[in-house]
């Protein structure tokens, strides 16, 4: 089929004759798809080093700073997220387009480097300019005073390095060089923990210590990612107008879909702020962010298996049907991981926090089985993968983050921070339910939706029983005991349906 590129050395789009859109042939060999499943955990090792780094430092966070301190943590956290995807402008896909598949020749893939490098240290500089500009009335929003504006400043400088140290990332990657790439991110992840522990505790530095350490981090590892990948001089500034603006093309339209994303994740922080206090803000980020624990663990690495694994799939016999039996698979082991996350999260708090977060508890089933959904939407969208459907799924994940919004405003002024808690919970079964009706339309799966419902009642069932019975360990270990006897004995989850979710586990 003709596939129009973009000629970087001409100036304007031609034709070239490739197969699916891209040069390779139509049957991969089984040692490609297992490359593409270690390459995915490889480049996963830096996102799940990042999340499992942020929830070992909420005990520091807890015995440093305390509950208000560690809300205001969080509300710079969320602002700092939301910078750095605006800021980003999704120009590594639109770099990965035009470099791995619109250039012809070396010459091509030298210009294409060297403009998105140029667009990136523009967008970065004005990026972090805006931000800084912006720290007073930003202040004033999200803290009630102008006294917290310097905090909120450095968010700039922040994701000015974070952002800027997407090109050698993005370069690392397009050159399938995942040991690398997961060296940089990892170390951005390890060492800015490192920092923020000893400027809290050692130095006792408090909120203005997170931020220190976060941003000397940043600097670090975007100045040896530069140095890594710029030593054969390829790392240049430049700006070929046209080629920017078909990369900015491509991306910008892609960044609403991010925000989107950070709208259901994050934007919850803003609105407990705004009903709320801090103290809130602290409760409910350290419930939350105990609950991303799942992710980090199961949802996270099952995600990167199946992005490679359901391709494979796809070309097998009865395809549609093992792609079903994955979705009720995933569902009866994630959700006993979530009933026990959310069932000792009480032990867990306790243990490692202070007195005072402890009703951060309650929050904790909620992000875990929130993020469970998560999981199901990745399945229950993959016909939209196969199919090339993926622009529908910014629209599926807007409306779910408008109803988030609007779940917020009106459930957290009534009931505080447990009513973003169930905004969650309710926001992310919307994001599986409308993924999977927009899915079934293009790509139809048998799934079996009675045995997904009843395995995640009755594990939130469990949990809501495990937290609020009675308070011994003995009774919450029965809840979690109970599930799989349940569900096995009733034979709601017969075990030939566990064979192809253990397959995957195992990958």
């Amino acid at each position: 089929m003709a596939d129009r590129r973009f000629d970087p050395a001409r100036g304007r789009v031609h034709s070239t004759v490739v197969s699916d859109g891209v040069p390779q042939p139509a049957e991969p060999p089984r040692g490609l798809l297992r490359r593409l499943a270690g390459e995915s955990a490889v480049y996963g090792i830096g996102g799940v080093a990042n999340q499992a780094l942020a929830i070992l430092l909420v005990p520091v966070y807890a015995r440093a700073l305390g509950v208000a301190n560690y809300g205001t943590v969080a509300i710079l956290t969320t602002t700092l997220s939301l910078a750095t995807i605006v800021v980003t402008l999704a120009l590594p896909q639109a770099f990965f387009r035009s470099y791995l598949k619109e250039a012809d020749s070396d010459r091509d893939r030298a210009a294409i480097l060297r403009t998105a490098t140029g667009l990136r240290v523009i967008a970065s500089l004005i990026g972090m300019l805006l931000v800084i500009a912006a720290a007073p009335p930003l202040a004033i929003l999200a803290f009630g005073g102008i006294e917290h504006w310097p905090l909120v400043a450095l968010v700039g400088p922040i994701t000015f390095f974070d952002t800027l140290n997407l090109v050698p990332l993005s370069l690392l990657r397009a050159e399938r060089r995942p040991r690398a790439y997961a060296a940089i991110s990892f170390s951005r992840a390890v060492l800015g923990s490192a920092l923020i522990v000893i400027f809290v505790v050692v130095f006792g530095m408090g909120v203005l210590g997170v931020l220190l350490g976060s941003l000397t981090s940043a600097a670090l590892t975007a100045i040896a990612g530069f140095a890594l990948v710029g030593r054969d001089g390829r790392l240049q500034l430049g700006l070929d107008r046209g080629l920017a603006r078909h990369m900015l093309a491509f991306s910008l339209p892609l960044v609403p879909a991010s925000v989107a994303g950070w709208t259901l994740n994050l934007s919850d922080r803003y609105v407990i702020g705004a009903f709320s206090t801090r103290e809130a803000v602290g409760l409910y980020s350290a419930g939350y962010t105990v609950g991303l624990a799942i992710n980090a663990l199961a949802i996270a690495p099952f995600t990167l298996a199946w992005g490679a694994a359901y391709w494979e799939i796809s070309r097998q016999e009865g395809a549609r049907a093992v792609i079903g039996r994955v979705l009720t698979g995933f569902v009866a082991i994630a959700s006993l991981a979530a009933l026990a996350l959310a069932a000792f999260s009480t032990d867990a708090i306790r243990i490692l926090l202070t007195p005072e977060f402890a009703d951060a508890r309650f929050v904790t089933g909620f992000s875990a089985f929130a993020y469970v959904l998560y999981g199901s939407f990745t399945i229950l969208t993959t016909g939209l993968n196969l199919e090339s459907q993926t622009r529908r799924v910014p629209l599926v994940m807007a409306a779910a983050a408008i109803a988030n919004v609007a779940l917020n405003l009106a459930l957290v002024p009534i009931v505080g921070y447990m009513g973003a808690a169930v905004s969650t919970l309710l926001s992310y079964g919307l994001l599986a339910f409308l993924g999977g009706i927009v899915s079934q339309r293009v790509y139809a799966v048998p799934w079996d939706v009675t045995r997904v419902l009843l395995l995640l009642g009755i594990a939130m069932a469990l949990a809501a029983a495990a937290v609020l019975g009675p308070d011994h360990v003995a009774w919450r270990l029965a809840c979690v005991l109970a599930y799989p006897a349940i569900v096995i004995g009733l034979r709601i989850v017969p075990r030939h349906l566990l064979a192809p979710i253990r397959g995957l586990i195992g990958r």
